[in-house]
């Protein structure tokens, strides 16, 4: 167990890596699409049209990938390795035959689907945003075959194909924009088409190389495959639910101040980024593992592998969120205050981004705990736990956002998935007693100690280095950069010296 948790992580560290540099890569390529395709008409009906071609693909494979890793798992433990082909095959033939069937509908569909999520386009833009949906729904079937292969990766614990991916995506990307980019929002398009293509293609030899071979099976009546349909809507249903999560904060915050969304959305994808990086990296490699001892058995061992992720996450998403409260300001400033992004537009980012940081550790438990239901063959309990979330989040806004504005949008969303989290833990305990809340008492004390040192550290370290003159880019960078390190430096050294006590 020891040896494939060290595995593991060490997996994660280079999904980190390979993230941060996917997540550089997307900069360049959204930065070239503004300087190369222009703006507001074109990329709007870009935009829209992408969104419309893949929202309902990514949500299904983001289904079939959870669902397919417990499974192929048990019939492993259960038949043998080589039987997981078998199995892959046929779900293949069936997420083909679905993802044919959503293209066909989405070509005859396509004006209702962009009346539905762009109301105000008309004319020309609107049919440009027809015409660039239709190129791009072939993207559907490349989306959901490559989730069939991630699955099958993971269940050997293979990740870096996976990862590596969506390097090999963004860089197609990249070649269109600075060497072909006269083809238009057209040719964009069919970037986007050939980039999923490519990022389908790097995982299937990968797969094959751990003995995938393609065979024509299909057997709707396989056990196997009815346990994937019975895990597969629930799913579907929770993952879905959390995305209208964000259609309703978008929805309340529409009736704020002018630019209430935009500031949601800035601050929201500071949180992504630590969530997309560091914490999805972990969850990613932690998945299988439990869904391994699940199938064999392991209650033990199961406990051991989750307590041991997330100690690790809470030892990454203390510190981040200790950083995000007390130098919300500098950072959004850093980021973000240039050109139209004025400092009206930083204060109110920077209100939503603290709150938004108190629910970081909830956040980052609800992947974990949703996972960890899923490893153990429960989609229900997630969907569930999900909708009550959603419907506390909406009656949250209603209250919060009259008294606080999108700072009460932010702080509902904290509050609702804190709730979620407690929902999650306390069904869990019901089977495996996973986390029990007296025993870790005491380490929840000491961590939020070490917190309050940190944070005290990083104000004290940013009010020094605020009386110092560095009105350059270099001194805004450094005067971020020094308290943070500084309060991680402190923060590390109150874990040594709690470590030696115990």
């Amino acid at each position: 167990m020891k040896a494939m948790m060290k595995k593991a992580f060490k997996s994660a560290r280079f999904i980190i890596i390979f993230g941060t540099l996917n997540k550089i890569l997307t900069f360049i390529k959204e930065a070239l699409i503004a300087s190369k395709i222009g703006c507001c008409f074109e990329t709007d009906a870009y935009f829209t049209a992408f969104v419309a071609a893949t929202l309902l693909a990514e949500i299904i494979g983001e289904g079939i990938s959870t669902g397919m890793v417990p499974i192929l798992l048990k019939i492993e433990e259960k038949e043998g390795s080589w039987r997981k082909v078998d199995y892959v095959n046929n779900l293949l033939h069936i997420i083909i035959i679905l993802s044919m069937v959503l293209i066909i509908l989405g070509w005859f569909l396509s004006p209702l689907v962009i009346k539905i999520l762009a109301t105000g386009f008309a004319g020309e833009e609107f049919q440009t945003t027809v015409n660039l949906m239709k190129i791009g729904l072939p993207i559907v079937i490349f989306i959901t075959i490559r989730a069939v292969f991630i699955a099958y990766l993971q269940s050997f614990h293979a990740f870096k194909a996976g990862t590596k991916s969506w390097v090999y995506y963004n860089i197609v990307y990249l070649v269109f924009l600075i060497f072909l980019n006269r083809y238009g929002i057209y040719g964009l398009m069919i970037a986007g088409v050939l980039a999923s293509a490519v990022q389908l293609y790097s995982v299937i030899t990968p797969s094959m190389n751990l003995g995938y071979r393609y065979e024509r099976i299909l057997d709707l009546k396989n056990a196997y495959i009815q346990e994937f349909g019975i895990m597969f809507i629930p799913i579907i249903i929770g993952i879905s639910i959390n995305r209208v999560n964000i259609v309703v904060d978008k929805s309340i915050a529409s009736t704020l101040a002018p630019g209430s969304i935009s500031w949601l959305n800035y601050a929201n994808d500071i949180i992504q980024l630590i969530l997309g990086i560091f914490i999805t990296a972990i969850v990613t490699v932690l998945f299988p593992i439990i869904s391994q001892e699940f199938s064999r058995e392991n209650i033990e061992t199961l406990k051991s592998a989750m307590l041991r992720g997330t100690k690790i996450v809470l030892s990454i998403v203390i510190p981040a969120m200790v950083i995000l409260v007390t130098l919300s300001e500098p950072i959004v400033r850093l980021l973000f205050e240039r050109g139209e992004f004025g400092t009206t537009a930083t204060l109110m980012t920077s209100g939503a981004l603290t709150y938004y940081a108190l629910g970081l550790g909830s956040m980052a438990m609800v992947l974990i705990l949703t996972k960890v239901h899923y490893a153990m063959h429960d989609s229900l309990t997630p969907m569930i736990s999900a909708g009550v979330g959603v419907i506390t989040n909406f009656v949250l806004n209603l209250i919060l956002s009259k008294y606080m504005g999108i700072n009460g949008i932010a702080l509902a969303t904290s509050i609702s998935t804190t709730l979620v989290t407690i929902l999650l833990i306390k069904d869990l305990n019901k089977r495996v007693k996973v986390i029990d809340i007296h025993r870790e008492g005491k380490r929840l004390i000491k961590l939020i100690v070490s917190a309050a040192i940190m944070a005290w550290v990083v104000i004290i370290t940013f009010n020094i280095l605020g009386k110092i003159s560095l009105d350059n880019i270099i001194g805004d960078i450094m005067k971020v950069l020094i308290p943070i390190g500084t309060g991680i430096i402190t923060y590390l050294s109150i874990g040594k010296l709690t470590l030696k006590e115990n």
